[in-house]
């Protein structure tokens, strides 16, 4: 093919000053938390490995460099398109956002918005230059922040997304010598650039490197390997059509769940240990499977029982097709909101990617449907409290931070008994060192924004159904991507110091007291903007055309309602209308929260599920 230019380049080269485009008709962006995850987790591994205490910024100049893949460029009407990368590239754009934001004003941070931003002719534009993300990416590099609208497409959403995950999974260890990191991820990790003159070319080579003599995948191989170890003929052509069979009902929902599955069965049900997290450390079973499951199992296969030929067969006719029908049900209700599997959902929502794996866990292959029921409901539970806890803690609830913990849980519940996994769940919970009681000092921030909508929903969903209300539903309450009138924080006393200085020694105390979690409920969106900056009194009155934690603060929501009453009176709950609301009837309201929480995630909760 004529006209074609291969060219190793470091980020540096590849995204100074440079402007990218992509065609009308390329893919969206669609990288996930699990992808995120694992480019940060590969870059600090590599760094770390020869990064050693005490060394400056010029030592990084002889560490070698880290090959991160290539890139597919066409040139074309004086523009650079590109065809192939653009989910790396992007990613790439996300991660430099966040380390420019991380400096102090200095040297490093102005060479760094260089990757980010060029200024053309007195116009500045994103390197990745897509006009539908522009404003987006503003905000995150302005602000840190960019609060979702209907209208916006699925790359906005998840670019947003995508740079949550990094700020909360961007780990300490890479904080702490930042400026180091910063110097190697541009001058020492390297792309492959491939440039053609138009566009027959650039697909030919796309579709050369992703089709012909592509490489087969750990699951396409665990199956070559085990396939191979059936004798019999008859018994082979079983398990490869058995396979089959299994392969397409997990890419039916999505490409990645052939691979995701493996993963989460084996670490689920087999692996030993877990790589110590401190640099050097050597993988061990749980990362080994992350990267070449297909390698472990030939490696580890009396582990696995497979002794003889006929474990062969039964581990893909038995084992394979029982647990991925269960890991298929998992994320049905990981996707769709169901009652009996709410906790399912709710973990989901707060991107507990290791959940599918826990779940599997405690199930034996010969429990029957009543029992995996049960113990999937109580995991469940328990993870869904143990994040509770952790988030009202002002605690990170990313996977870096809770994989170790929450792979020690895989161990102490594997294969267990129902009356022996409510013991160690229980017993886990008792040793938790956060609390959910200090649910009270927790605050609205930037930063927590998404939890503090997240703990609201929880409080509205759980009356709703608690009360039997038509048409509860927790995902009207968090769907902000999906909604036509999304539901936002709305805070009880309006930012205006002036309307409150009488119950306030100063206006600091206002500011605090304005963002506790006892002064928030949630509104749909447009109903916050009308109210402006209407004092209380004012505005109490809309209250009670609310959601029912909203409404709650009204007379009317006392009138004629009695299974809401009932509810109360059961519960022992301090509701109460308020005609006006100053600092006792945020004490009151803060109390009430937390009794709330005392019930939603109580430990009493996991035996309700064993119970059920």
């Amino acid at each position: 093919m004529p006209n074609i230019n291969a060219l190793t380049k470091n980020v540096r080269d590849l995204l100074d000053n440079k402007k990218y485009s992509i065609e009308y008709y390329q893919r969206e962006y669609r990288w996930g938390e699990e992808q995120i995850v694992e480019l940060l987790t590969d870059l600090e591994d590599k760094f770390f490995e020869d990064y050693e205490n005490g060394h400056q910024r010029n030592k990084v100049k002889s560490y070698p460099p880290y090959f991160l893949g290539s890139i597919i460029l066409v040139e074309k009407n004086n523009q650079t398109f590109v065809i192939d990368g653009q989910q790396r590239l992007t990613s790439l754009t996300l991660l430099l956002i966040y380390i420019y934001k991380e400096f102090g004003e200095d040297e490093q941070r102005t060479n760094l918005l260089n990757l980010i931003r060029s200024d053309t002719f007195g116009e500045k534009n994103f390197n990745l230059n897509i006009d539908d993300r522009t404003e987006c990416l503003e905000k995150l590099l302005d602000q840190g922040l960019y609060e979702t609208r209907e209208d916006d497409n699925e790359s906005v959403k998840n670019l947003v997304e995508r740079y949550e995950d990094i700020v909360n999974n961007f780990s300490d260890e890479l904080k702490n010598v930042l400026p180091l990191f910063a110097d190697w991820l541009i001058n020492k990790v390297f792309f492959v650039e491939i440039t053609a003159q138009n566009d027959q070319d650039a697909y030919n080579i796309f579709e050369t490197m992703n089709d012909r003599g592509l490489s087969l995948s750990s699951s396409e191989m665990l199956k070559g390997y085990l396939l191979s170890q059936i004798e019999l003929d008859d018994k082979r052509t079983i398990a490869n059509n058995k396979w089959k069979k299994i392969v397409i009902k997990l890419k039916n929902e999505d490409k990645d769940h052939e691979e995701e599955f493996a993963k989460s069965l084996l670490r689920a049900r087999y692996a030993r240990d877990i790589r110590e997290r401190k640099r050097g450390a050597v993988k061990k079973d749980f990362d080994l499977i992350g990267t070449e499951f297909h390698r472990w199992v030939r490696d580890n296969k009396d582990l696995l029982g497979l002794t003889n030929p006929e474990e062969f067969h039964n581990f893909i006719n038995d084992k394979y097709e029982k647990y991925s029908e269960i890991y298929l049900n998992i994320l049905k209700y990981s996707k769709k909101f169901d009652k009996k599997y709410e906790t399912i959902f709710f973990n989901a929502h707060n991107y507990l990617t290791l959940q599918n794996t826990i779940l599997l866990a405690p199930i034996k292959s010969e429990d029957n449907s009543e029992i995996i029921d049960k113990k999937i409901r109580m995991v469940a539970r328990y993870l869904d409290i143990f994040l509770a806890r952790r988030i009202v803690n002002y605690k990170t609830i990313d996977r870096n931070t809770l994989e170790v913990n929450l792979f020690n849980l895989i161990k102490n519940i594997r294969e267990q008994e129902i009356k022996g996994l409510n013991n160690i769940l229980i017993n886990e919970l008792d040793k938790q060192p956060e609390k959910i009681t200090t649910i009270t000092n927790f605050k609205l921030s930037t930063q927590f924004k998404r939890k503090v909508r997240y703990l609201l929903a929880r409080f509205t969903y759980f009356i709703e159904s608690e009360t039997n209300e038509a048409g509860a539903d927790f995902g009207k309450y968090i769907r902000i991507k999906y909604e036509k009138k999304p539901f936002e924080i709305e805070h009880i006393w309006s930012h205006k110091y002036d309307h409150y200085k009488n119950i306030f020694d100063n206006e600091d105390e206002f500011r605090e007291k304005r963002e506790s979690l006892g002064a928030l409920v949630l509104v749909p969106r447009g109903e916050n903007q009308s109210f402006g900056d209407k004092h209380y009194r004012e505005k109490v009155q809309f209250y009670g055309r609310g959601n029912i934690l909203t409404k709650s603060l009204t007379n009317l929501c006392y009138s004629n309602n009695p299974s809401f009453t009932s509810f109360i009176k059961d519960n022992n709950l301090p509701f109460k209308p308020y005609d006006d609301f100053n600092l006792e009837s945020l004490n009151e309201r803060t109390e009430l929260y937390k009794k709330l929480s005392e019930l939603i995630w109580s430990t009493s909760q996991i035996e309700k599920e064993m119970n059920n």
